[in-house]
């Protein structure tokens, strides 16, 4: 491997002259790494106590840029550039380490953040030197807590007869992997914030929009990895974003909200301007239009169909997360898991979807219909390369996806660890011939559904609450007063109609849908003939207390469901504004 690395080094030296610009030099930072690495692994030890058997170093240099308004001014604007230090230490050995295991102690008491070695902020002047500083202190941090944790499982498993005997960690080919293109596009950040302020003001012409949001942001992420084994990569990651959203309050106190976000790997990939602003406008007429309809009031049970957004966004929040491979962990109170997506943990080789739908990972895609792929990768974030994978096979499920952290049935990582746990990036949704239909047809098929149930209507969701742009925006503008709601199965819907026999669509506001999980896809008739693309940010599918959002993309048709639940919104409501909105005035 020696003669690798050399020849790593030396390219890198070269390719990356004329990138990202900062203190020190690529050349300097891997070899920073790789001698500190080195001391490490020959010379850390405390008497009595473990060596490290494995440590990896994660350097990530980030550049951000973010901008909001709102009627036409500039509420926020921010450029920075961070330098993040991750350092993982693992004692023991492969079978049994200092991982996959709570200790409740070290948890609340020392953190899981800076004091454990991990995200730790490092100055952004770096040379050689302090960068070698940095590194020794994030790993006697590492270390030292890896020892303790190592001593706490141990002696709870003298104590135990333990059925699960999986390997903590499993064995991985080192490579060394470079991403040839180092260098970020030019930006010009203060068009953006331009852009922003401009389409802000076209909430200014709708007065029964109470509050509203325009918002951009951009991150350039430059990384360095390496591992005691011999793996070693340098990637890029870029993510930009446009997110508005419009929140008001109907007479009878109900909320309503709208919204619209385009995501992409740069800027100069996201819609041109006039796009944005035609997004906007629609969202605007479409949450007016909601002031003025009835609400649902009674709960509705037959055939829902999920057209475009909504059938994306449905299968984005209950159906993916369980394809994620997740372990439950050791603790002094028994096995423990913090997620609620387990569903599929023992289902491989059984049906969960009809015979006639299969599902593929497919990070390696980078774009579909030329529109970028959000959860593209061609090397996951513990060096190992991604793959595309078929999940599931018409209706069975062939595996889930891992990273090197063995489960039951998936003792080696396929190439999926996203920022420290396993998670998707793009999913495809492939229905056979057989059963796709025009949206026209899908339409007439709920109709003769519903009529075989003597139902007066079908329901069509066109549009479903995004739970990353709930918690992050809509609930700022309505002042968090509402609420997903409590129950696990419970939907935000944004955009749905009553479709009536004679083909008559309706809308309705106020409703929620019910009592959708991941069984609830085997009831699925018929899809739509034209995959919909979702470019979305992902809540990470994580056993753990961490969390966040990653970039991930759905290509999937509209679905039928011959069976679902949508009932009307039954929480209090606080009193709409006494006083109407001084826009009425202006205008």
């Amino acid at each position: 491997m020696k003669w690798i690395n050399r020849i790593f080094v030396a390219i890198l030296f070269i390719l990356m002259q004329n990138s990202v610009a900062h203190s020190i030099s690529h050349y300097e930072i891997l070899s920073a790494m790789r001698d500190e690495l080195k001391r490490s692994m020959d010379s850390l030890f405390i008497e009595t106590l473990q060596k490290p058997y494995y440590v990896e170093y994660t350097l990530k240099i980030s550049n951000t840029y973010r901008a909001s308004a709102l009627l036409g001014n500039l509420v926020d604007t921010a450029s920075s550039k961070t330098i993040t230090l991750n350092v993982q230490v693992r004692v023991g050995d492969y079978n049994f380490d200092n991982t996959n295991f709570l200790d409740f102690s070290l948890f609340f008491f020392m953190g899981d953040g800076e004091a454990s070695g991990s995200r730790r902020l490092v100055p952004v002047d770096l040379d050689y030197y302090s960068l070698r500083r940095e590194l020794w202190l994030a790993t006697d941090i590492a270390y030292k807590k890896a020892v303790e944790t190592y001593s706490k499982k141990l002696g709870i498993m003298k104590n135990r007869l333990m059925k699960d005997t999986l390997p903590d960690f499993a064995k991985a080919m080192p490579t060394v992997s470079l991403d040839t293109n180092f260098s970020f596009p030019k930006f010009n950040f203060e068009e953006y914030c331009e852009i922003v302020k401009d389409i802000s003001k076209i909430y200014r012409d709708y007065s029964k929009i109470h509050n509203s949001s325009v918002s951009f942001e951009y991150f350039q992420d430059l990384i360095y990895y390496i591992n005691s084994e011999g793996t070693e990569f340098v990637k890029t990651k870029q993510f930009t974003g446009f997110e508005t959203a419009g929140a008001s309050q109907c007479e009878d106190g109900m909320p309503i909200y709208n919204f619209y976000s385009a995501y992409a790997d740069e800027p100069a990939k996201l819609p041109q301007k006039d796009s944005l602003r035609k997004a906007t406008e629609i969202l605007c007429k479409n949450l007016s239009k909601m002031y003025e309809v009835k609400p649902l009031e009674d709960s509705y049970s037959g055939p829902i169909l999920f057209v475009g957004q909504a059938s994306a966004e449905l299968f984005a929040q209950v159906f993916a997360p369980n394809l994620v491979a997740q372990r439950k962990s050791l603790s002094e109170q028994g096995l423990q898991s913090f997620s609620r997506y387990t569903a599929f943990q023992t289902k491989i080789g059984g049906r969960v979807l009809p015979e006639f739908i299969s599902v593929y990972s497919s990070p390696l895609k980078k774009d579909f219909n030329n529109i970028p792929l959000l959860g593209y990768f061609k090397i996951d974030d513990q060096g190992v390369p991604a793959q595309n994978i078929l999940l599931v096979d018409k209706g069975y499920l062939k595996t889930l996806l891992a990273d090197r952290t063995p489960v039951k049935r998936i003792l080696s990582s396929n190439g999926n660890n996203r920022e420290g746990n396993p998670m998707f990036g793009n999913l495809e949704v492939i229905v056979d011939k057989k059963h796709s239909l025009t949206e026209k047809q899908l339409k007439e098929k709920l109709i003769q559904l519903c009529k075989q149930r003597d139902l007066p209507y079908g329901i069509i969701v066109r549009k479903i609450m995004n739970q990353n742009i709930f918690s992050t925006v809509v609930s700022r503008l309505t002042s968090f007063e509402f609420k997903f709601s409590d129950e696990q199965s419970t939907i935000k819907v944004v955009e749905a109609y009553k479709v009536y026999p004679d083909g008559r669509e309706e809308l309705i506001r106020g409703g929620e849908l019910k009592g959708f999980t991941v069984q609830s896809f085997k009831d699925i008739i018929f899809a739509g003939d034209k995959p919909y693309l979702l470019n979305f940010l992902a809540p990470t599918v994580s056993g753990s207390f961490s969390g966040g959002y990653l970039g991930a993309s759905i290509i999937i048709p509209s679905l039928l469901f011959e069976d679902g639940e949508l009932k009307p919104v039954e929480s209090d409501f606080p009193k709409p504004p006494f006083l109407k909105n001084p826009i009425i005035m202006n205008n």
